[in-house]
């Protein structure tokens, strides 16, 4: 009998203890969330510093020049019109090593050049959105968030090449991203999260189609986040199918991860096969414009009305292994413009300062 009890005191013991490292796993993963945002605000204000230091030493620089002719600014110039901006964040495969003895030396990508990367990314894209706005006003920021943030095991590669296990990789890139929507929430009046899963983040050896998100991590991730989402100026549409289209005021965005459009690696690259697929969809409903990732190249077809992501993870042995031409890490920065209803500029946001100074040594 006492051994009985004994046994019985244990196993209540344990499932304590498992609580315990419960709550303990999720207060980590909460502290983690607040330094990554705490790390984004701090690179965005060092980069604010930066830009005014030297605004205002281009100010001391002028300093006893005197005008000549022309007229004089009357205050500062108000800005007319309004425009969304949309930032497109996609194929980061934050946990994915890649060796630069297997690249030629072109990429040097792990956890902590991710990192980076990422804090570069928001330090550029503060600085565009601050110039946009000396154009137009932006009341609205768009994120996209495209999928294929974790390499996943989903191939014997992937899985050797892992830094982590895809759970785990799953909340590193979930903390990043965190940290990234409260950044821009604190800059603009209005965020729209707009979500697609990628191909790579999935829980089964072969992609599925009616029940894809099912076996998706990044579309847990996504479901979690907006469940959690506190700030008021946020709101999130979680893609349900692998379409995800967003209406901005009339103006309809189409958004995909990219892996439902193929090519063979032929004369005209994606462009053929994305126009083709466009073309299909829009019999069924049209779109103004159509975003995607999946092929790590950054492009802005105006006639095509398509705008196509880059990656944060860079050039990769697979990219030499298909013959893809080399292209360095950025994400994209696109301003649709109400009053002419349409794609104003797509600008890469270059997150390669890392190959920069590694390249001047």
């Amino acid at each position: 009998m006492a051994g009985k009890q004994e046994r019985l005191i244990e196993a209540v013991s344990s499932q304590l203890a498992d609580a315990d490292r419960l709550a303990a796993d999720a207060e980590i993963a909460k502290l983690r969330s607040e330094v990554a945002t705490l790390k984004a605000r701090y690179k965005s204000a060092l980069g604010q510093i930066d830009r005014e230091r030297e605004r205002a030493d281009a100010i001391a620089g002028l300093a006893g020049i005197k005008a000549k002719g022309g007229r004089r600014a009357a205050g500062k110039r108000k800005v007319a019109g309004a425009a969304t901006v949309i930032v497109g964040l996609s194929d980061w495969h934050v946990e994915e090593r890649v060796d630069p003895a297997t690249v030629n030396g072109l990429n040097d990508y792990d956890l902590d050049v991710a990192e980076r990367r990422i804090a570069e990314l928001c330090e550029r894209f503060a600085t565009l959105l601050d110039h946009q706005r000396q154009l137009v006003k932006v009341p609205r920021v768009v994120v996209w968030l495209g999928g294929d943030f974790l390499s996943g095991h989903i191939h014997p590669d992937t899985a050797e090449l892992a830094q982590l296990p895809p759970l785990a990789a799953t909340r590193w890139a979930g903390e990043r991203i965190r940290g990234f929507l409260d950044m821009v929430a604190d800059m603009t009046d209005q965020v729209v999260v707009v979500t697609n899963s990628g191909n790579h983040g999935r829980s089964t050896e072969k992609l599925r189609v009616g029940t894809e998100l099912d076996h998706s991590f990044e579309q847990h991730l996504y479901l979690t986040l907006a469940a959690a989402e506190s700030r008021p100026n946020v709101q999130w549409q979680v893609g349900e199918g692998y379409l995800n289209v967003l209406d901005l005021d009339g103006f309809r965005v189409r958004f995909h991860h990219g892996h439902a459009v193929s090519y063979g690696g032929g004369v005209g690259g994606i462009t053929v096969p994305t126009n083709k697929a466009i073309a299909a969809w829009d019999r069924i409903e049209r779109a103004d414009l159509t975003m995607f990732g999946h092929w790590h190249q950054f492009s802005w077809l105006r006639a095509g009305r398509y705008v196509s992501n880059g990656s944060l993870i860079g050039h990769s042995a697979y990219a030499t292994k298909i013959k893809a031409s080399y292209e360095p890490p950025c994400q994209a920065f696109v301003v649709v413009d109400h009053k002419r209803h349409e794609v104003t500029a797509a600008l890469p946001i270059f997150c390669d300062r890392d190959l920069q100074q590694r390249a001047a040594k």
